[in-house]
């Protein structure tokens, strides 16, 4: 293992920002930190697959008010984010090491108001695809743990995963609400048409257009478009709105 990878697991261990979940065992959500009362009324985003945290830290930086927890199964990598959320002051920020396949066990059910998959792995062999974070098993546990007009947020680099997600979606029960082909390239965001109760709850929530989607590139991300790949963006609900409160 390369010193700095070591180092960096040494430092994440004593970060007072990073819970390190044991594989094997799991207590009560309510024990974690972010149900600690000084996150009470605070919107809370999820990151899975978060990596180094870029996209969660500009969440972060952008909303002092909601609460950004990036989750990530490399604790070396998670190590780079929170200590540079500690460096600029960034207390509504929390980072989880855990088997995403676990996520609902760290979580309370309507929780969770966003969730973002920024290049999530897109498993392309035949025996990968139930490991696809846009499978029917994962959609069942993004649904249980977002709250009403909660939505999720994919970037992927990857076409067969996009048009997979979208049928995924679909099939699951769910509705795309905004995608693009290529986010970097002037394309606008295409919003699908919805109904004026679901615009109402999506008012206070991030617009596809925002930096957010466009403008906020991981290392990754910088690395893929170098390579002349586009970046794909879809974003979806698994709440009908008629069934929103």
């Amino acid at each position: 293992m390369p010193k700095n990878k070591r180092q960096k697991y040494e430092r994440v261990k004593k970060l007072p920002n990073v819970t390190l979940s044991s594989f094997n065992k799991s207590i009560l959500p309510l024990s974690y930190p972010w149900r600690h009362p000084r996150y009470d009324g605070m919107e809370k985003i999820l990151e899975l697959g978060c990596g180094k945290g870029e996209h969660t830290l500009a969440f972060a930086s952008a909303h002092p008010r909601r609460l950004c927890v990036g989750v990530d199964c490399k604790s070396h990598r998670i190590c780079v984010g929170a200590e540079q959320a500690l460096a600029r002051n960034l207390d509504n920020v929390q980072f989880l090491r855990a088997w995403i396949e676990r996520i609902e066990e760290f979580f309370l059910e309507g929780s969770i108001h966003e969730i973002w998959l920024t290049f999530p792995d897109p498993h392309l062999k035949n025996q990968g695809i139930k490991r696809r974070l846009s499978s029917p098993p994962f959609l069942d546990a993004y649904a249980r743990l977002l709250a009403p007009g909660g939505k999720v947020r994919l970037k992927t680099d990857n076409g067969l995963l996009w048009h997979y997600t979208r049928q995924a979606v679909e099939k699951w029960g769910g509705r795309v609400v905004a995608e693009s082909h290529d986010i970097h390239e002037g394309e606008e965001i295409n919003e699908r048409r919805e109904t004026n109760e679901s615009k109402e709850t999506d008012k206070n929530h991030a617009h596809p257009n925002s930096p957010f989607a466009r403008h906020v590139a991981s290392a990754y991300e910088s690395a893929a478009r170098s390579r002349g790949l586009t970046i794909k963006y879809m974003e979806f609900m698994l709440t009908e709105p008629d069934r929103l409160i």
